[in-house]
């Protein structure tokens, strides 16, 4: 028999073996040994539910972290959000806050460039508004001035004004007094005067009375010298006890006619010296001749003066509105010199008309003359 058939043979024969124990199991299977699986069953089943639970804690645990650690995770990123979303708003609030104020200050530039533009002295409001303001003003409270003070000067500073009586010595003496500082080398040759006056011929020279001077100053004085000279010698005063008689009446009817009608002059010769003396008004105080203030404004615009050279080059840098206000600038200045010379014009027409009532009182004194003298030749023809 060969190797292979025996081989073949063994494992048949083990198989036989094999099969016929596990039929003898079958039918006859060992006894269950209850007390010893079950001890060992219940220390496995012990051991992996204590394994179990122990699995169930760490993962609980584990768990429990990590869910602390994600929810912190997720607060500190809404946080970081919330956060930056506020920084982000704040951002934004504080750019648009920028914006408005840099709007807001060019809006204003723009406001503050157009007005001055318009309204500034360096373009729309002309040369110098604030002097030119004030010198205007100035120069209407001078007009007030010399109005209010012309009828208090005509009764005080001139000796022969209307409604004064006067000692006509005492006059007289106050006359050559006054005169010795206005004294000529031709008086003073003659003997009529000792020594030569500081102004010789002041109190006699129609030209004393333009010149501008100041209230105070010798050349002021010589200008009353001057009107009182025209205006001779007071009346002289009635006594008292014969104030009532016709004669009395009669004299002082005559003064107030004479007055009336040189009234007009000595007004027109105390303007005059009041327009080209610097006064004290009670508005202004003392300041220039008003001659003076009007002859600085008619300079500034007519020329040869430093004022001039300033408006003519200030004059150029105005837009059109400051050269429309320096226009009736202008013509405000020509009003008021024209009511200036309405004024002289007015002056002129009452001196006439005092000269046409001194005329006319003339002609009725002549008349009467006439008349009188007719009326003596006819008494005398008829006596003869």
């Amino acid at each position: 028999m060969s190797k292979r058939a025996s081989k073949k043979a063994v494992l048949a024969t083990g198989t036989m073996l094999s099969l016929a124990s596990c039929l003898a199991y079958a039918f006859c299977p060992p006894q269950y040994q209850e007390q010893m699986v079950q001890p060992v069953i219940t220390a496995a089943t012990a051991q992996i539910q204590s394994a179990i639970t122990a699995m169930d804690a760490s993962l609980s645990g584990v768990l429990l972290t990590q869910s602390q650690r994600l929810s912190s995770a997720l607060a500190v990123l809404t946080k970081q959000k919330a956060i930056g979303a506020n920084q982000m708003a704040q951002a934004s609030v504080n750019a648009n806050k920028m914006l408005a104020e840099g709007m807001k200050t060019i809006s204003q530039t723009e406001r503050v460039k157009k007005a001055r533009f318009d309204f500034g002295g360096e373009f729309g409001q002309g040369y110098n508004p604030c002097l030119i303001m004030a010198q205007r003003n100035l120069i209407a409270s001078r007009n007030a001035d010399i109005s209010s003070e012309l009828n208090k000067r005509v009764r005080t500073e001139i000796d022969s004004g209307p409604g004064k009586y006067a000692s006509l010595i005492e006059a007289r003496n106050s006359f050559v007094e006054r005169h010795k500082k206005y004294c000529t080398p031709d008086e003073v040759a003659s003997g009529m005067c000792q020594a030569e006056g500081d102004l010789p011929g002041a109190d006699t020279s129609l030209a004393t009375l333009f010149n501008p001077v100041m209230e105070g100053s010798a050349e002021y004085d010589a200008k009353n010298a001057y009107i009182n000279n025209l205006a001779g010698m007071p009346d002289q005063p009635i006594p008292s006890s014969s104030a009532k008689s016709v004669s009395a009446q009669s004299y002082m009817l005559n003064k107030n006619r004479r007055d009336a009608m040189i009234s007009p002059a000595l007004a027109a010769l105390k303007n005059i010296q009041l327009d080209t003396s610097g006064i004290e008004g009670t508005e202004t105080g003392k300041e220039l001749p008003m001659s003076q203030l009007m002859e600085n404004e008619v300079k500034r615009y007519s020329g040869n003066s430093d004022a001039y050279t300033a408006w003519s080059r200030a004059l150029v840098s105005q837009n059109e509105r400051g050269v429309m206000i320096e226009i009736l600038k202008v013509k405000a200045l020509d009003l008021a010199q024209k009511a200036r010379l309405y004024k002289q014009y007015e002056t002129m027409e009452s001196l006439l008309a005092g000269m046409t009532a001194m005329q006319a009182q003339n002609l009725s004194q002549e008349a009467a003359v006439g008349t009188q003298r007719a009326a003596n030749t006819s008494t005398k023809a008829a006596i003869q």
